[in-house]
């Protein structure tokens, strides 16, 4: 019996103290604080979530409640970040540390001794968690292959086969570029198309906008009687706009064209050359349109044009796979014999893309 009465006094006290301690329990974990980064704004509006990146005059900044957000810089009053952030700053200097904001201004502390690293303002900052690219300290490399292709057997008999690529490789002041495509097909036994072209490129960047550039271009066409036309070129171009969703770049120059042909006679010439690159995602990302041509004038008598164009839509699909639909346009003045001036391509692909 007093055991019995000792247990019941042990389950009562116990049942006590829970209950007792449980509220204590629920307002120790809604005071404790959730990590965050805080961006004051001008107009006294507060906003918490990741700090992202700053690049341009926008800064992004991922939420729990709005997922990303992007924050016009000239809004942004202060910035306390919880985790050390990198920064580039206007003099160029790059510093890795906790930006919060003083009576006295923003401040950049040392996460291990948290002391003040740099005293700055919003203004000197350039950029926030920017690429490797951007300050100089590596490459970032983007491309897509697309490849398509039919294949019959029975009483027709036919075979296609389409693949077209790109591979950029961006650092500060430098970039390469490779692009080329290859089509081949066949009907009944009998081919029908077989051309082939690659283009390599070297852009140096003088001034954040403004680049110059040496490209080749290696083209062949069989049924164009083309057997290799080579091009060198050397010009200068401007970047419009870089960026993850939005590229337009313009090109121009000079270039010396050496064309060798099956059955006419050889020939090489200068001329004159102008280029345009485009590419922009749109709908939230749901596709991406593209567009380049590229124009070469010859002033001579008699004169030739060449002008080759891809215009297209990427849809992306998951883990890179993309559909892809474009269509190319070749075009030369001043064909061999009686061929059409004039060639049209539609294409339907799948790929890959990588950035």
């Amino acid at each position: 019996m007093p055991n019995s009465l000792a247990t019941l006094a042990y389950l009562y006290v116990d049942k006590t103290v829970k209950c007792a301690l449980f509220p204590l329990t629920m307002l120790s974990m809604l005071a404790t604080p959730v990590l965050a980064d805080t961006i004051w704004l001008k107009n006294g509006d507060k906003i918490t979530g990741t700090l992202g990146v700053k690049i341009s005059n926008k800064l992004t900044v991922k939420t729990t409640y709005a997922d990303e957000v992007k924050i016009n810089w000239n809004d942004i009053h202060s910035i306390d970040a919880d985790k050390p952030i990198l920064m580039q700053l206007s003099d160029g200097s790059i510093v890795n540390g906790r930006l919060i904001h003083t009576d006295e201004g923003q401040v950049i502390l040392d996460e291990e001794t948290n002391t003040p690293l740099v005293d700055t303002e919003l203004d000197e900052i350039h950029y926030i968690n920017p690429s490797r690219d951007l300050i100089g300290e590596g490459y970032v490399w983007t491309g897509n292959l697309s490849l398509g292709g039919a294949f019959n057997n029975g009483n027709s008999t036919n075979r296609n086969m389409q693949f077209n690529g790109e591979s950029v490789l961006r650092g500060l002041e430098n970039r390469y570029t490779v692009q080329g495509y290859y089509y081949w097909a066949e009907d009944n036994d009998e081919q029908t198309q077989n051309n082939a072209r690659v283009r390599g490129q070297y852009d140096h960047f003088f001034t954040k906008k403004w680049f110059s550039y040496l490209n080749t271009i290696q083209e062949k066409d069989r049924f164009r009687d083309i057997k290799l036309r080579s091009t060198y070129g050397v010009g200068t171009g401007y970047q419009i706009f870089e960026g993850e969703k939005l590229n337009l770049s313009v090109e121009g120059g000079v270039s010396l064209i050496k064309q060798d042909y099956y059955e006419e006679s050889n020939d090489s010439h200068a001329a004159l050359r102008w280029a345009v690159n485009y590419n922009q995602y749109l709908f939230d990302s749901f596709v991406q349109a593209f567009h380049r041509h590229e124009v070469l004038y010859t002033a001579r008598s008699p004169s030739q044009i060449l002008v080759y164009s891809s215009t297209g839509l990427r849809f992306p699909f998951i883990f890179g796979l993309s559909a892809s639909t474009q269509l190319d346009y070749n075009y030369d003045s001043r064909p061999v014999d009686d061929r059409v001036k004039g060639d049209t391509r539609a294409l339907f692909t799948l790929g890959y893309s990588w950035k």
